[in-house]
């Protein structure tokens, strides 16, 4: 089944894979608010995080070394939020909102140039809205807009939904406090709701709203969500809003409650499961960067518009992901693991520097088969640009001067440590090798990296490289 918007004879079984697959993204949502919401954070308050991931960290798969974030659970029900952003001119950061369903529908940062000052976040539950950001000032595209002193006005799809800011970390503690000061400085509070409507849109997000008398049973629990959470959060398209809520209705979504309309929706659910997988491979989702990379079409990355299956893919592999303009996440063998044996080593040959915005950068990471960073005595989990990575000959990749030539990082077992002049490029992998996935993030991309253009670096399995003290 084709998860479109297309008007279709619809029964019980294909509205319930469709509402499946619609509202997978909630069961991340609730993971991701739940913290907040049951304790004394509570909702629209900015929690810091003030170091960088370790292996020690688990809270969530696949975490990146390169950034600072600043997280925070919106609640849009009965108050409209302001933010306040500092002043940032030396680093790539970016402050993005999502709707409930993982839609990155706003974005202020580096990239979009976003002057510093204060922005109005609210919903409206008018199907005229129009969701994102709309720029005051002489920011404007007019330059007449009254605004109220605010430099932008920033409309949610959804009553809930998060925030995760990311704010460039460079190397040494120096630069540590200088990513603390610029969190200290940013703020995010309440304010009365402006406009004709009601103080109050959308029930309070709480605790029996997010986790109360759920199944345990997974697709039983989405479909639960999705009766919560569908009668106060209209799609992102809201042109869509009619063909979802016939689908919803068929599937048994009523009056909040779920009344399920299939009698096996296991079945279905592993149907929705393939079907999903099925997209996500499809042309015009996946991009063949070529030497077995691949990406995310812009339309299937961070805000999906009625493309559900794709954001349900995302929800599952990569949930708050970014739009494809402030970041690109390629992968390789499709996601698919790498395997090393004790003795063994992966080459990863870049032909030349990644081309980025100005203020951009880019990383690669490892993670362990658990999706978790690796453990090594160099407590290094990604090389990058900020990382002194070497030329053959010694010199530096990011030194100040025009050369532009190839380079490599050296992916070998943590415990066998390469001679002294690979060093500097070597991302350590599980000791004793074994199973792994590495991620490559571009933030701040040109569109060569988005469309294949650029060549993307080859990797290559062969021995271990052993210091000489080692070779056995």
């Amino acid at each position: 089944m084709a998860i479109s918007t297309a008007s279709a004879m619809a029964t019980t079984e294909s509205a319930t894979e469709f509402t499946l697959i619609y509202s997978y993204p909630l069961l991340p949502y609730t993971q991701f608010a739940l913290p907040a919401v049951s304790n004394e954070q509570g909702t629209n308050r900015l929690k810091h995080n003030r170091q960088p991931a370790t292996p020690d960290d688990q809270s969530v798969v696949r975490p990146n070394v390169d950034t600072l974030y600043s997280q925070a659970v919106l609640d849009l029900s009965g108050h409209d939020l302001v933010i306040e952003v500092p002043p940032i001119t030396d680093r790539y950061w970016v402050f993005p909102f999502y709707d409930a369903y993982g839609d990155n529908y706003a974005n202020l940062g580096s990239i979009n140039q976003s002057p510093p000052g204060k922005y109005l976040v609210h919903y409206e539950n008018d199907t005229a809205r129009k969701p994102g950001l709309y720029s005051c000032g002489e920011h404007s595209a007019s330059g007449n807009d009254n605004c109220d002193g605010y430099q932008g006005i920033i409309t949610s799809p959804t009553p809930y939904g998060g925030f995760v800011g990311r704010i460039l970390l460079k190397n040494g503690e120096r630069d540590l406090q200088k990513v603390h000061a610029i969190q200290n400085q940013t703020a995010l509070y309440r304010i009365a709701r402006k406009g004709p409507h009601g103080p109050r849109l959308a029930p309070k997000l709480t605790m029996e709203m997010l986790n109360g008398s759920l199944s345990r049973d997974i697709p039983t629990r989405i479909m639960q969500l999705c009766a919560r959470f569908a009668p106060f959060s209209p799609p992102r398209n809201i042109s869509d809003k009619q063909h979802v809520d016939r689908m919803l209705q068929m599937a048994g979504i009523h009056n909040g409650q779920y009344h399920p309309t299939v009698t096996n929706l296991t079945a279905v659910a592993q149907k929705a499961r393939e079907n999903v997988r099925a997209i996500a491979t499809k042309p015009g989702n996946l991009i063949n960067l070529k030497n077995n990379w691949y990406g995310l079409s812009p339309s299937g990355q961070g805000d999906y518009d009625t493309n559900y299956g794709m954001r349900a893919y995302v929800a599952k592999n990569g949930y708050l992901a970014l739009v494809a303009t402030e970041a690109l996440y390629p992968s390789y063998q499709k996601g698919s693991s790498l395997t090393l044996g004790p003795n063994e080593a992966y080459t990863i040959t870049f032909n030349s520097k990644p081309p980025l915005a100005d203020g951009g950068f880019w990383s690669i990471t490892i993670y362990n088969v658990q999706q978790y960073l690796v453990s090594n005595d160099l407590n290094r989990y990604a090389l990058g640009d900020r990382s002194g990575l070497i030329y053959d000959d010694g010199s530096l990749v990011y030194a100040n001067d025009a050369k532009n030539e190839t380079f490599r990082i050296l992916v070998q077992p943590s415990d066998v440590s390469p001679p002294s002049n690979q060093i500097a490029n070597w991302l350590p992998a599980p000791a004793k090798g074994g199973e792994f996935s590495i991620t490559l993030r571009f933030y701040g991309p040109t569109n060569v990296l988005a469309d294949g253009h650029w060549p993307y670096p080859v990797v290559e399995k062969h021995g271990a490289i052993r210091a000489e003290t080692e070779k056995v």
